[in-house]
């Protein structure tokens, strides 16, 4: 399958920003669970959170609380903050739009025989649930959250499939996901809405699009 000229045959995707229009759920959630300690935490949080897609809420929580509240979480308190944060987004993330295009271009993949995979910052359980409740597991060989890193993801995919990193293209709207492409030789694709977006303040070189459907009308940025 070709995107932007050249014929892959393994697409990965993030999944916040890239398959699902569900970024501000993340960003809302975290707005909320900070509102306790004023409108300056709050501030801070929000611009770490929108600049740093793709780290996990575990190390997103730790950091604020260290950095932001000079606090240091025990680990029963940093698991009761995540309980907290999953029951903030799993059902408004379910139910987010998805980015325009995404399920035909998925469908497009079945019809070419094109493997696709799943490589995200969620916990693995939660975004197995929410992938299967949004009706699209059917698409993936595997669906990959953060019980590893998104690199050893990647080389997993690589390995367990017998890929070469020439054959894939991985998709993503933060700065974590194009260093994990880099870091396995693997080529990327920004999904972001436009040029402000934080991923091409840090990298404006690489190619992107700002949704499936430009990329099916073979239009690329980059």
């Amino acid at each position: 399958m070709q995107v932007c000229g050249k014929s892959y045959q393994a697409m990965i995707f993030d999944f916040d920003g890239v398959l699902a229009d569900s970024v501000e759920v993340k960003t809302d959630a975290f707005r909320q669970m900070f509102a306790p300690y004023g409108k300056e935490i709050q501030e801070k949080v929000v611009e770490h959170h929108r600049h740093h897609g793709g780290m996990t809420r575990k190390e997103k929580l730790v950091h604020y609380h260290k950095q932001f509240l000079g606090k240091d979480l025990t680990p029963a308190r940093l698991s009761e903050l995540c309980d907290t944060f999953s029951s903030l987004v799993v059902q408004k993330v379910i139910a987010a739009p998805q980015i325009p295009g995404a399920e035909a271009f998925l469908n497009r993949c079945r019809a070419e025989n094109i493997l696709c995979f799943v490589d995200s910052a969620t916990p693995d359980d939660e975004l197995a649930r929410i992938v299967e409740q949004r009706g699209l597991s059917g698409y993936f060989e595997k669906i990959l959250g953060s019980d590893r890193t998104k690199t050893r993801n990647l080389a997993w995919i690589l390995e367990t499939c017998d890929l070469l990193p020439s054959q894939c293209l991985f998709f993503g709207d933060a700065g974590s996901d194009r260093e994990a492409a880099l870091a396995c030789d693997m080529d990327f694709m920004g999904l972001v809405p436009d040029e402000t977006a934080p991923l091409l303040q840090k990298y404006p070189d690489i190619s992107w699009a700002k949704d499936f459907n430009q990329l099916m009308a073979g239009e690329c940025h980059g």
